[in-house]
């Protein structure tokens, strides 16, 4: 390797055609450091070359930064950095911290749709019955429900809760939503039909609470048997935003019960959740793997804008969405 070459690792392991995007997009005098397995001890001997290093999903922990002697730059690919970054770390070394927004509320948003669909109108129950050989034809028409007309409950009004609320538009639903920092200039909120509350009313009212906040101390478990059981019996509950976000043993007790209908769950404690976890006995509870921003659409623009930015940091110039560290 050339000493001239900054060199950027991506940290987790993946197909060849998703390196093969990041080496195309990657700035002229950068190379791409990858891995040859999902192999931690193959990351910590990686990062021990890196002048930056691009995360997610797979984590950069704590004490793997000290054996990282070169690294000047952590770029997420996403924007979850929240309770997966070594803060204190990167903070004691001068090391840069940078999000990358490009792609995601676009590809969450629609996959927090699907969900919604797929709960309300028991899609993969009745995808299982077929290949079963049931053929259930009228059976469900009386526990499917319509998303045209619905109270939807967003929590979190940031980048993917607002394009939430702009995607289902067409469905004319009365939209409620729940954010601590931020309120939507009042123009906005009549445009998309949404309006500001607090929590327990947003609970009582809402037919679906779709989740879009960060993992923080603050919202760690914010979904749980108590908050389960001031929502409506027939709510469904859409996460799409960190998996800690709620306690799963207080859903898969709700779901159990009849407290909440049914629930659309892409994001799980701990990732990939452990085979005994209770949500997977149930069959009113859709599971993807952390897949919603996971489109080849989204993947381009995130490289797109990543790369943007790490070609920005070496050549000396302003990062974008750049995380103040010695803010937090």
């Amino acid at each position: 390797m050339s000493e001239n070459l900054h060199r950027i690792l991506y940290l987790s392991y993946a197909p060849e055609a998703v390196y093969a995007m990041w080496r195309k997009a990657l700035p002229e005098g950068c190379e791409l450091l990858t891995l040859t397995a999902n192999d931690d001890a193959e990351r910590v001997a990686k990062l021990a070359e890196a002048d930056a290093v691009i995360v997610a999903p797979a984590v950069l922990r704590p004490e793997w930064v000290a054996q990282a002697p070169r690294l000047k730059l952590v770029q997420h690919q996403g924007v979850g950095w929240q309770g997966e970054t070594p803060i204190p770390e990167l903070r004691a070394r001068g090391i840069r911290l940078a999000i990358n927004p490009s792609g995601t509320a676009d590809v969450v948003s629609e996959h927090a749709l699907a969900l919604m669909f797929a709960c309300l109108r028991h899609i993969p129950r009745t995808d299982a019955a077929m290949r079963r050989g049931e053929w259930l034809g009228t059976a469900l028409r009386t526990v499917s429900r319509n998303l045209r007309g619905r109270t939807v409950g967003i929590v979190g009004m940031g980048r993917i809760g607002s394009a939430v609320a702009a995607l289902l538009q067409p469905f004319k639903v009365r939209g409620l939503y729940v954010d601590p920092y931020q309120k939507l200039p009042e123009g906005l909120e009549l445009a998309l039909g949404f309006r500001r509350v607090e929590l327990d009313e947003l609970l009582r009212e809402s037919e679906v609470v779709t989740l879009h906040l960060p993992a923080t101390r603050e919202t760690h478990h914010l979904f749980s048997d108590d908050t389960f059981a001031r929502m409506r019996r027939d709510a469904v509950l859409i996460n799409c935003a960190r998996g800690a976000v709620v306690d799963e043993a207080a859903l898969a007790r709700a779901l159990a019960a009849g407290t909440i209908r049914a629930a659309g769950i892409d994001v799980f404690e701990p990732e990939p959740p452990r085979p005994d976890n209770p949500l997977f006995a149930l069959d009113n509870v859709v599971l993807t793997p952390h897949v919603a921003a996971g489109t080849l659409d989204a993947m381009q623009a995130k490289v797109d804008g990543a790369t943007a930015n790490i070609g920005r940091f070496f050549r000396g110039e302003a990062l974008q969405d750049e995380i103040d560290l010695a803010a937090l």
